[in-house]
């Protein structure tokens, strides 16, 4: 058993570092992408021509070209054999890197304008290569190998997720009851900072001190009775507003609870992503399978769906979420600002999306593009 253990250990940490190696080359060919189009208009990079930037920055840019394709061709060369253990959003991966390389040619050498032709055709050799790994006596174990990979990819990104839930609403519980509520019973009647009177609560307990009076009133004409004399009113008045002030001084000691047990679950949180740094990679995989591996249809059907939901279709929804944001910390609910942030931040979420439309999406699945583009109705 504490060799089977021990095994299995070790597949795991050696399919650990098959995933962060094609991590690093999957980010190093969408860097060499993001270079031919910022500076050679989406074409091979090519080293002879002068571009209009400074020689330095221009060194600089061919640097990081050739260490980021030197990257892709080694991890490409140590991937290889391992293929069928590969899920499929690793294969769209490794597909992405070695359409990359393919515009490089082989070798060390730099790219240059013209390509040679190839003998045969290279779907044709795609095709033959596919038949030799079928026939390879080793295929089986490959492929148990890489759905033992794909299972235990699959436990570990249920784990973080859990853990990145679970964790800041346990620790942001737990603390409020059990840490930060006594403390603060405790220490508000010594500490100003604790107690002290929120503007907002105070014009709020005025209010309803002002409808209460009217009550009153309204209550002495329905019944017929003579309205309250000045002290009766005055000695009603006092203990209601008494009610009310300790009504207004509770609600400003549970948003300062609020706020300190929200800061011990970011803490939590906090620590949760630091501990699980490489979980949360495999956890990135997982959720890129998941969102590449939908139809067409549906991914421009969930890209729709977001923006409506938090953009300009839903300046209500942002109204009713910043107010329970609000009050949840015992601040004020300012109009200007929630109209301000309503004009200002769905606009900037909307051109980020845009933009990661353009940058990636277009590149990993250009069909997808284009059924968003048909669903938005041609805009």
């Amino acid at each position: 058993m504490g060799l089977t253990d021990w095994m299995g250990s070790l597949d795991r940490a050696r399919s650990n570092d098959v995933s962060l190696d094609l991590e690093r080359a999957y980010e190093a060919a969408l860097l060499i992408q993001s270079l031919e189009l910022e500076y050679y208009n989406d074409r091979p990079v090519r080293p002879e021509l002068e571009l209009s930037i400074p020689r330095q920055s221009q060194a600089q840019m061919l640097r990081r070209f050739r260490a980021a394709l030197q990257l892709c061709r080694t991890v490409v060369a140590e991937i290889e054999p391992r293929r069928p253990e590969l899920d499929s959003q690793e294969l769209r991966q490794l597909q992405l890197i070695q359409t990359v390389i393919s515009r490089y040619g082989g070798g060390d050498r730099m790219p240059s304008i013209s390509r040679s032709p190839e003998l045969l055709p290279r779907s044709l050799l795609g095709v033959l290569d596919g038949v030799r790994r079928q026939l390879d006596p080793e295929a089986e174990a490959s492929v148990v190998a890489g759905f033992r990979r794909r299972r235990d990819s699959t436990l570990v990104s249920l784990r973080i997720l859990l853990l990145l839930v679970l964790v800041p609403l346990i620790v942001q519980q737990a603390s409020r009851t059990i840490v930060f509520s006594p403390l603060v019973d405790r220490f508000a009647p010594e500490v100003p900072f604790l107690s002290y009177p929120k503007p907002h609560l105070q014009e709020k307990a005025v209010n309803k001190l002002r409808l209460y009076q009217e009550e009153l009133e309204f209550q002495a004409l329905l019944e017929g009775r003579e309205p309250l004399t000045r002290e009766q009113l005055h000695t009603a008045l006092a203990e209601k507003a008494s009610s009310l002030k300790e009504e207004a001084d509770q609600e400003g000691l549970e948003a300062t609870k609020n706020i300190l047990a929200d800061l011990g679950g970011l803490i939590g949180f906090t620590l949760v992503c630091l501990l699980g740094r490489r979980d949360l990679q495999v956890l990135r995989g997982f959720l890129d399978e998941v969102v590449y591996g939908l139809s067409d249809s549906a991914k421009a059907f969930a890209i729709i769906l977001f923006t409506d939901i938090f953009g300009f279709h839903s300046p209500e929804g942002w109204t009713v979420l910043l107010d329970g944001i609000a009050h949840h910390l015992g601040l004020p609910a300012e109009e200007n600002f929630i109209m301000l942030f309503i004009a200002t931040f769905p606009v900037v979420l909307a051109t980020i999306f845009k933009y990661w439309i353009f940058r990636y999406l277009n590149r990993v699945s250009p069909s997808s593009v284009a059924t968003l583009r048909n669903m938005n109705g041609g805009g």
